[in-house]
């Protein structure tokens, strides 16, 4: 079973990009959406988007690098429990910020592909004290991450998940009262 744990966490991580992330009142976030303009949060001081490259890092170097890529595991784990903390995020139509009311499936499920990715890589380190082999990369995996580029370029392509970030980022036209 631990020998299956990268193809676990893609299966999990593709998973999580079919649902909700956040859930803001009337409003909700997809979490390809939340994947594809995750960046834009520099601005407002949210860097929790920044699991996923550290994530991608691990998984790449989860052979070669085993130690470093459970710190990378771990440390994408960090930013992720850090996301609990965001209290408010802009929406794709209003542009306005609407205060986070929960976290949807996509979100555990993002949570839960970095935790299985973190234990099953501890495992490996443990065991690779006793000389044991890190499985390789299955065709599988290889598959998964297919997946995973092509749900990017058609999340980029989906007018439903267009966002302005110039709208975001100048503050509302004010209007005018006679």
């Amino acid at each position: 079973m631990p020998a299956f744990y990268l193809t676990f966490s893609l299966l999990l991580y593709l998973l999580s990009l079919c649902f909700d992330a956040a859930l803001m009142g009337a409003w909700h976030m997809p979490a390809l959406q939340m994947l594809l303009y995750g960046p834009w949060g520099i601005a407002f001081g949210l860097y929790q988007w920044f699991a996923n490259p550290l994530l991608a890092l691990g998984i790449l170097a989860h052979r070669r690098f085993r130690w470093l890529a459970l710190m990378c595991g771990l440390l994408a784990l960090y930013l992720a429990f850090s996301s609990l903390g965001i209290e408010r995020l802009p929406d794709s139509q209003s542009y306005a910020f609407q205060d986070v009311t929960g976290f949807g499936a996509g979100f555990y499920l993002w949570l839960g592909s970095i935790l299985v990715f973190c234990a099953g890589q501890g495992w490996w380190c443990w065991k690779a004290r006793r000389a044991a082999d890190v499985p390789g990369w299955r065709w599988f995996d290889v598959a998964l991450m297919a997946a995973l580029g092509v749900a990017f370029y058609a999340g980029t392509q989906m007018p439903a998940l267009r966002f302005d970030p110039h709208k975001v980022v100048m503050p509302p036209a004010q209007r005018q009262v006679l």
